[in-house]
């Protein structure tokens, strides 16, 4: 059977969205960050919602700082005011934000959870964490475990038995072979392709279109084919 760490259903909101007095209370559903990610993020959760009819979630965008103007039709909330107990998906696509952020919503009482593209291929032999991003056309196979906030771009491949840990961004198009695992806070470019059982250290940067065919240490940055480390990743950034 699947083996999903967070699973949404109508029965689980039935659970947690019930006051003290038996009332009932709509189920907020943020995606924190409202650039690019954030949008792309909106519209998978949005497709998730009318797919399996979770008319009780009300999605909104979660920033820091002031409430802003609606974003495609959407609200924008503060921080401050985010109702605790509500979902949350992290869609900032830096890896060390994303675990600085991942730690500020537990913290406050929200509850990570994962938004799924119903155009996604999620095995029913995975695993999948809390608070991922699958984005349309991604393929996750059988016995592969994603750990909790991992984001999957579009048409992203993670192969049979491959490990993903916590934090991690996976770019779009990017392949990760049978076997191979990544280290947490790792992000892999576009488009790049990771050998079946090769291990990549966590807080590593793999750069778009490489070619990994050797074991990769931690916080480092690679690039090529076949890719080859090119210096530390003393900043911890990929966008700059």
């Amino acid at each position: 059977m699947i083996k999903v760490f967070h699973k949404v259903g109508r029965q689980n909101l039935r659970n947690l969205n019930t006051n003290s007095d038996g009332t009932w209370q709509m189920k907020f559903w943020y995606i924190y960050g409202a650039g690019g990610l954030g949008v792309e993020t909106m519209d998978i959760l949005c497709h998730m919602i009318a797919d399996r009819s979770l008319t009780d979630l009300k999605p909104a965008f979660l920033i820091d700082g002031p409430a802003g103007d609606p974003i495609n039709d959407h609200p924008v909330v503060s921080f401050e005011d985010a109702v605790t107990g509500s979902f949350v998906t992290i869609a900032v696509g830096e890896p060390a934000i994303r675990t600085l952020l991942r730690e500020k919503c537990v913290d406050a009482g929200l509850e990570l959870a994962s938004a799924i593209s119903p155009k996604a291929f999620v095995s029913e032999f995975a695993v999948l964490g809390r608070g991922c991003i699958v984005a349309p056309f991604c393929s996750i196979q059988a016995r592969a475990r994603v750990d909790e906030n991992v984001a999957i771009n579009t048409a992203a491949i993670v192969g049979h038995d491959v490990v993903v840990e916590k934090d991690t961004g996976l770019s779009s198009m990017s392949n990760l072979g049978g076997g191979s695992s990544i280290g947490a806070g790792s992000y892999i470019g576009m488009g790049a392709l990771v050998k079946e059982s090769v291990t990549i250290g966590h807080s590593t940067i793999v750069g778009m279109g490489s070619v990994v065919y050797t074991h990769v240490p931690e916080e480092v940055v690679c690039v090529g084919n076949p890719a080859r480390v090119s210096r530390r990743n003393t900043d911890q950034r990929v966008f700059k």
